[in-house]
């Protein structure tokens, strides 16, 4: 079994800086994690990053690992200075060793648009029929940003779950203990804040990818059935503006201290 002395010492990489501990990512389906990720893989290296694009073609369907494999399995995993998965932010709570947290959080409309794009593009399912799906919606849409920073349990995100008042005090509480917030609609200030915050250069690798939406009438007919499947999302979105705001406020810039 590996040791704390023994996993660290096992984080060097030849690529970019990344300070401080290893870095859990908690991506929110949608939010543009798929765009940090390789950021980071061209700062840091694919190696620094798990799992990285070279990992994901080796794991069944392409996709993350779950919470619990991760949980279960941690000491088994390879080497790497980031983390990142569609797991729930609790995961952060009970890991065996300590790492930095981020996440980044999406207009609540505008993720859930790109969630219904992604269907119909891949499995082509139309918008008006996935919102006719109460599955779909349960696992996909609903209130779902919220689920991933406030739900209890680190199971399969896209589980049902109940999803109350509470579970949105936590998840804002959650936004004021991660040690980075990003908005997915201020990508270049985010990601400049990610590198004063963690001392690396992603900005400069930016890319927008895989966050597209459905266009033209269907859009504003859509509107207002997913503004109420939203709501606490929206509430939630809010408050991660809000430490945006007092975050890049307190950031001194590049060259400055």
């Amino acid at each position: 079994m590996k040791t704390f002395g023994s996993f660290f010492g096992g984080l060097k990489h030849d690529g970019g800086g990344l300070e401080g501990p290893p870095l859990l990512i908690i991506h929110i389906a949608k939010t543009a994690g798929t765009s940090l990720r390789r950021m980071l893989q061209a700062e840091l290296g694919m190696p620094a990053i798990y799992p990285s694009d070279r990992d994901l073609v080796k794991l069944p369907h392409g996709w993350y690992r779950s919470g619990w494999d991760i949980l279960e399995n941690h000491h088994t995993l390879p080497p790497h200075r980031v983390l990142i998965g569609h797991f729930a932010a609790e995961l952060a709570d009970r890991l065996p060793i300590p790492y930095s947290t981020a996440a980044f959080v999406r207009d609540p409309l505008q993720r859930s648009l790109s969630c219904l794009e992604h269907f119909e593009r891949h499995y082509g399912r139309p918008p008006t029929e996935l919102l006719r799906d109460t599955d779909f919606i349960g696992t996909q849409i609903l209130d779902h940003q919220t689920k991933v920073l406030g739900g209890r349990g680190i199971a399969d995100l896209h589980e049902h779950c109940e999803i109350d008042d509470a579970t949105l005090s936590r998840a804002i509480a959650r936004i004021g203990r991660l040690d980075f917030v990003g908005i997915t609609e201020r990508s270049p200030e985010s990601f400049e804040l990610f590198d004063r915050r963690f001392g690396t250069h992603i900005a400069q690798h930016q890319v927008r990818e895989n966050v597209l939406r459905p266009e033209g009438r269907e859009l504003s007919e859509l509107l207002p059935r997913i503004e109420e499947l939203v709501r606490r999302d929206r509430v939630l979105y809010e408050a991660a503006v809000a430490r945006l705001e007092i975050d890049l406020a307190a950031a001194p810039a590049r060259g400055h201290t």
